[in-house]
């Protein structure tokens, strides 16, 4: 009698020498019960620093209601460039209510320092830019962060490396997004900046404190790698034994393993307490310089206040994913840019602006600054449709693909329309006409596909309440309650 061939995750990385390698998911190791056990869900939520638009123009927020296939604006183009405009939706007219003693939910006056508390956990704003409850990654990994809530229940990155204004700090309460309960107390969640130092932790699982401890994990890290040029040979005999889809899954993860570790080759993590700052590299410094606010046209021309966020991004992107796919973390909070965002867009666009100042007439007034306004908004949805790209073209553990399982959202730090601290109509700084992105099918999300659904000023937070619901967790967030059906419909 032939003898069945079984193994497990455990056995394979035995095979592989000691050295650490994080699988995919393969059927081979799935129990073979008629009733196996479904995939996790997952979630996402990133924010971008930047408004909708100006002068009342919106080029963000499609013309029309419905489907989102043909009749996508040029700041949401970059959903049909990835082919996921079917499994997205854009929420529009929301507005964060604001006061001089902010009501529930609401901002105060003033306006930079404002909406994001409310827009990110539901709770009004302080005296402070800090946060001022609990955010909705923390809640929902309490709900779907199974074995992963005693290692990453979530992993909170940001692009923008530092603020380049003033000190050109790289930590602040603008540039987080994320707050836990932490015995019993609020903790603000300093997210982790340098893609290096996120792939060290994933993948290496150690960050240096001192210099022996460094040079320990260059050694760890060198092998890691090389480790699948090593053992390919080894996994020969194990991929005969596979069947056609494991097979796939098993190359897909070597071939974007190696092309991410290809693109972290490229980059130079900034400063931390962990990894010191390098060597001036020459005309492209691991973190740009802060803008001179005098002299700002000369340093963004220089590339000041740039620090290659286009790569940046594509590797948080890709950390993301493949945290995700080997279910090394099931919540992810992801930064693009700082509230009141002053990262160069010369190298991104062509514009001699930061992406705030574009909503100032930085690229001119009328159309032109509109669209600038919005090129930088679909900078932000271009890397969030390639992370759901790829999610979509992943295979999850039940045979769906990743993005089945996934929600994925997408905000922004304001709209277009009143600004009460000015009392001028129209402007970016404005908490009217806000717009945000839900994608994926996780708990029903988009089943009639993608859509624009309308709503008649509805704060922002009854989105991620509508997703919160979907994922199984509590749908009221903060002070705001109430969710968006249609987005379930």
């Amino acid at each position: 009698m032939t003898k069945s061939f079984r193994t497990n995750r455990r056995t394979v990385l035995r095979g592989l020498g000691g050295v650490a390698l994080s699988l995919p998911f393969l059927e081979l190791f799935m129990p073979k019960a008629a009733n196996a056990a479904p995939a996790p869900l997952r979630y996402v939520i990133a924010f971008g620093g930047s408004s909708l638009g100006l002068q009342s123009r919106n080029f963000v927020t499609p013309a029309n209601t419905g489907t989102l296939v043909g009749n996508l604006s040029r700041g949401l183009q970059p959903l049909a460039d990835y082919s996921v405009a079917d499994v997205t939706s854009w929420v529009s007219g929301l507005t964060i209510p604001w006061g001089a003693s902010p009501p529930a939910g609401g901002r105060n006056i003033k306006w930079h320092c404002s909406s994001p508390c409310p827009l990110l956990c539901g709770v009004r704003s302080g005296q402070n830019e800090n946060l001022t409850g609990p955010t909705s990654d923390w809640l929902v990994a309490e709900t779907i962060g199974g074995h992963t809530l005693q290692t990453r229940p979530v992993l909170s990155y940001r692009v923008q490396a530092a603020y380049y204004r003033g000190g050109n700090g790289t930590t602040s309460a603008r540039g987080r997004m994320s707050a836990r309960m932490n015995n019993g107390r609020l903790e603000q969640v300093d997210p982790t900046f340098s893609p290096k130092l996120a792939f060290d932790d994933l993948f290496v699982g150690f960050t240096p404190s001192d210099p022996e401890g460094a040079a320990q994990a260059e050694n760890l890290l060198s092998r890691r790698k090389s480790v699948i040029d090593l053992v390919r040979g080894d996994t020969e005999g194990l991929l005969s034994r596979l069947g056609a889809a494991d097979k796939l899954r098993m190359e897909r993860h070597f071939d974007e393993l190696r092309a991410l570790e290809n693109k972290l080759n490229a980059l130079a993590p900034p400063g931390t307490a962990s990894c010191q700052e390098l060597a001036d590299p020459g005309d492209d410094p691991p973190v740009g310089a802060a803008l001179d606010v005098d002299n700002k046209e000369a340093g963004l021309s220089q590339n000041d206040a740039w620090s290659n966020e286009e790569l940046r991004a594509e590797v948080m992107v890709d950390l993301v994913h493949m945290a995700l796919a080997c279910d090394l973390s099931r919540v992810a909070s992801l930064m693009f840019t700082y509230a009141q965002c002053f990262m160069n867009v010369n190298p991104l666009f062509g514009y001699v602006s930061d992406l705030h100042q574009l909503g100032h007439f930085g690229a001119g007034g009328g159309d032109e600054g509109a669209n600038a306004v919005a090129d930088g908004v679909a900078w932000h949805v271009k890397h969030t449709a390639r992370l759901m790209r790829k999610l979509r073209d992943s295979t999850d553990f039940d045979g769906n693909t990743l993005l089945d399982n996934t929600a994925v959202v997408l905000m922004f730090e304001g709209g277009v329309g009143f600004d009460p601290e000015q009392n001028n109509e129209g402007t970016a700084h404005s908490s009217e006409n806000m717009g945000v992105l839900v994608g994926g099918l996780a708990g029903g999300l988009n089943k009639s596909g993608g859509q624009h659904h309308k709503t008649n000023g509805a704060h922002p937070v009854r989105v991620l309440n509508t997703v919160m619901e979907a994922l199984g967790a509590t749908n009221n967030l903060g002070e705001v309650t109430g969710t968006l059906p249609t987005l379930l419909a």
